[in-house]
């Protein structure tokens, strides 16, 4: 059975204390967690940096846990592994990222499904057909793989990826699984279409209308 684990940490420069934002009468990140537990492809925890954050999925019925200082997401993801499994009972350990609160539970599964005979790291993407504006200012139509907050691993992978420490590319554009890039096998898994992400105040705005009107 595959284990889901969701960080969330506090501190967010474009949306400070975003886990706990309200969409609806729920924060965020019971939203994603929600997802997880409908998804039912096995336990699922949240981990966090914040004893607040726990509280409000245990609140809800959840179990999360507050973990040590990590430098990314995927990093809490392998301290909250090693303490919630701590006999590596599960091959496959999703990073679910906690800010995807209407992801389909669905394609959550078909995820999880794409993990079999995992070799070490897999991400999802989805296909968006876009119009693009050329440099002789045209138009052409394209088709552009865009990258999903997930992430699953073997458990070796998992901890093969923490050890690894922070990648130079990955401190300049701020993306954790570039340090994965060149060093662990990673597979592509597509899932049929790009889930709200919520990052910005903005966002949360939106968030709140598309659950008013029910369209999740």
């Amino acid at each position: 059975m595959t284990l889901v684990i969701i960080p969330a940490r506090q501190k967010s420069e474009r949306l400070p204390n975003k886990p706990l934002r309200s969409i609806g009468s729920d924060p965020l990140i019971v939203h994603c967690w929600r997802r997880a537990i409908e998804a039912d492809i096995g336990p699922v925890w949240v981990a966090s940096d914040n004893p607040a954050i726990v509280e409000a999925v245990e609140k809800r019925g959840g179990r999360a846990i507050v973990t040590g200082e990590a430098d990314c997401g995927t990093d809490r993801v392998a301290l909250a592994a090693e303490i919630v499994d701590p006999q590596a009972q599960h091959a496959h350990i999703i990073n679910q990222q906690g800010d995807m609160p209407f992801l389909n539970p669905q394609h959550l599964r078909i995820f999880a499904r794409g993990l079999d005979g995992l070799a070490e790291m897999a991400t999802a993407y989805a296909e968006l057909k876009l119009v693009g504006v050329t440099d002789d200012e045209d138009f052409r139509r394209q088709t552009v793989r865009s990258h999903i907050g997930l992430y699953g691993f073997t458990r070796e992978a998992l901890n093969r990826f923490r050890k690894l420490g922070r990648s130079a590319r990955e401190d300049k554009e701020r993306l954790e699984q570039l340090r994965a890039v060149g060093v662990l096998a990673i597979k592509f898994i597509e899932i049929p279409y790009m889930p709200m992400e919520v990052n910005t105040a903005e966002d949360l705005a939106a968030a709140n209308q598309i659950y008013a009107l029910g369209r999740v």
